[in-house]
Formats: structure tokens, C-alpha cells, sequence
């Protein structure tokens, strides 16, 4: 009998060894981000470096470390949420290839870029967030973002930062314009976070391209609520106003309910606009004296 209660003990113990010896259990986050990786999506690192874990935990084991750029895929869905840099975002498993050796491991979903896109010239662009700036008495929330551009051996060969105003938005998208009539400009890249709901503005941040140079140009938001008001911007440039190949124009269209009946809204119109100047080096925007 003696030797039977030290062998179920020794059995227990054992038993508890090896729990802590596993991974902790994988909690789904179910929770909407806009990254929105889905198993099998092919992802770049954002994070000047990222480092990848054993499981999906800041204090579990370190398995490798990955530079900005870097190409992971994607190998599971979100799991164990964590708010690291001021935003919440899960972890996913991923497989990655380094000094030609396959490898996985968990990342932190913020330190993947948003989206990726490539010009023509193979140059790829990824754009990211690196901190949150919680609202004040002054300034509404936002993120830190950053855009930055590699060549074809994957090396950083610019990066512009900007604020990032982005609450609510249920998803992202990446696209490559043309120099749209600009001197001296090779590509407009454009990030676009979209707001799908009413009174969920969707952004649109536009930087030029010089094949050296990152110039933050005009963004551009639309926002509206069914039946009470709408507010849309639009963005020009030359090869679209067909006008001064110096000139950028934004127009803008307010309209606002004055009626009480949301089904059958009588909207008051307002229109405005701003003007911009781009001389192949510098952009400015005018100011018209009234």
C-alpha cells in the first residue's frame, strides 16, 4: 500500500512537471483588428526589429529575431491579446525563413506592417503604427505611424513618420498612383483605414514619392451619419484637374440635415476648398486673403 501511495505521488508530481513544462492554453481573441490576417497570408515585419516567442506570451522563451521587412506567413489565427505600445493586438503563429533554416514561432500582430504594396521598380511599401497617443484636453487620440520604403534587396532607403487618426475603422488598404502629373514625383503612395459605419470617418493619407524622398502630402477624410449630415473631401491633382501642373486642389462638400425627417433629409450644401503649390521640391499651401 506504501508503495502504491509513493508511486501515485510520484505520478503526480510528474503530471504537474510536464503541465508547466507546455505551453500555456491558446485564449482566441475574437476581437476585429485591422490588420484582419487571415492563416496562410503572407505578412512583412514593421518593427525596426521584431522578436518572435515559443508561445504567444512577452515572457515566454525567445525563439528568434527579425528585422524590419522581414516576410513571415501566417499560421494560425489571433490568440492571447496583449496591449504592448499603448494598443491592444493578438498573437499569431508564423513560419519565417532565416539564414535559409525554416522557423516559427508567435509574434505580437503590432509589430507586422498594416499592408504592403510594390511600383513598378520592384520598391516596396509598408506602413505601420509604432505608438498610441491616448486623447487630451488638446488633441484627439491617434497613432504614431510610419511609412517606409525598401529597394530590391530589402533594404530601408526612406521612411517618413505621421499622425495617424484612427478610432473605430474596420480595415485598411495599400494602393500605388502614378507622379499624377507632378514634377519630379515617381509614385503617390496612399493608405486608406476605412470607416464602414455611420459616423466612422474613413482617412486617407497621401505621400510622394521621389525615388529618394518620402513628402507627406494632403490627406483627405469622408464621414457621414444616415439622415443627419455628410462631409467629404476630395483630392485633385494635375493629371485629374487638367489645370496649372503646379496645383493641388482639395475640395470639400458639407451637407447637413435642416429638416426634421431622417427618412426624407433636406440637406443644406456647403462647398469649400483648399489650394496647394508644388513647385518639384516643396509643397505649400496658398492662403487666400478675404
Amino acid at each position: 500500500m506504501k508503495k502504491k501511495a509513493l508511486l501515485f505521488l510520484f505520478s503526480i508530481t510528474f503530471l504537474l512537471v510536464r503541465a508547466q513544462e507546455q505551453p500555456a492554453a491558446y485564449a482566441v481573441s475574437d476581437e476585429y483588428t485591422l490588420w484582419n490576417f487571415q492563416k496562410g497570408d503572407t505578412a512583412y515585419v514593421f518593427a525596426d526589429v521584431a522578436y518572435v516567442r515559443e508561445n504567444a506570451d512577452t515572457k515566454s522563451k525567445l525563439v528568434d529575431s527579425l528585422q524590419e521587412g522581414a516576410m513571415v506567413v501566417i499560421n494560425s489565427e489571433g490568440y492571447n491579446g496583449s496591449t504592448i505600445r499603448g494598443f491592444y493586438a493578438p498573437w499569431h503563429k508564423i513560419n519565417f525563413i532565416k539564414n535559409n533554416v525554416k522557423k516559427e514561432g508567435f509574434i505580437w500582430l503590432g509589430l507586422l506592417a498594416l499592408n504592403s504594396i510594390r511600383n513598378q521598380e520592384g520598391e516596396q511599401f509598408i506602413y505601420g503604427f509604432k505608438k498610441f497617443r491616448s486623447s487630451t484636453e488638446n488633441s484627439p487620440s491617434y497613432y504614431d505611424a510610419e511609412i517606409k520604403v525598401f529597394d530590391r534587396e530589402k533594404n530601408v532607403i526612406a521612411r517618413a513618420s505621421y499622425q495617424a487618426e484612427v478610432n473605430d475603422q474596420t480595415g485598411t488598404e495599400t494602393k500605388i498612383l502614378g507622379g499624377m502629373g507632378l514634377k519630379n514625383i515617381k509614385n503617390i503612395h496612399r493608405s486608406a483605414f476605412l470607416g464602414e459605419a455611420c459616423g466612422i470617418a474613413t482617412q486617407y493619407y497621401y505621400f510622394a514619392w521621389t525615388g529618394q524622398e518620402l513628402i507627406h502630402f494632403p490627406s483627405k477624410m469622408s464621414v457621414s451619419d444616415a439622415g443627419v449630415f455628410y462631409y467629404d473631401e476630395t483630392i485633385l491633382f494635375p493629371s485629374e484637374h487638367k489645370g496649372d501642373p503646379t496645383m493641388i486642389y482639395k475640395k470639400i462638400v458639407e451637407g447637413e440635415n435642416i429638416d426634421d425627417n431622417l427618412d426624407e433629409p433636406n440637406y443644406k450644401e456647403t462647398k469649400s476648398q483648399k489650394k496647394y503649390t508644388w513647385d518639384g521640391k516643396t509643397l505649400s499651401e496658398l492662403i487666400e486673403m478675404r
